[in-house]
């Protein structure tokens, strides 16, 4: 099964639920959109899209989700809603954010591998 398959089995997304592509173009950072967001959908949206466009604008939108996974990755306060994605995640869900981690090292032409690889040591 790929990657993205995964995705959307281990998060219960069907392809209804998967943010727009419009939207996460215009929102190209997750971390800054102002509403109130269900992460449980909205970070898988986005690590589908960059699984899909990586290509695309110079990986703005994947750098960006690195960087979001990177701040979710060391949280240490399950209370902040803000952060508490990782908490959230079921083992296995955790399991894909590594892999889709380590995806990116190895397919994005210009990506921190040094943030990404601490990043697969926080989602442990």
């Amino acid at each position: 099964m790929d990657i993205t398959s995964q995705i959307l089995n281990e998060f219960h997304l069907s392809e209804d639920d998967i943010i727009l592509d419009e939207f996460i173009c215009e929102n190209d950072d997750l971390m800054w959109i102002k509403s109130e967001i269900n992460y449980m959908v909205y970070v898988p949206s986005y690590m589908l899209w960059c699984l899909k466009n990586r290509e695309r604008d110079g990986n703005l939108i994947c750098d960006n989700t690195i960087n979001a996974l990177a701040e979710y990755g060391r949280a240490k306060d399950l209370n902040n809603e803000y952060l508490s994605f990782k908490f959230q995640c079921s083992n296995q869900q955790k399991q894909l954010v590594r892999l889709f981690l380590s995806w990116c090292s190895n397919n994005l032409e210009f990506c921190n591998i040094e943030q990404i690889e601490r990043s697969i040591k926080h989602w442990q």
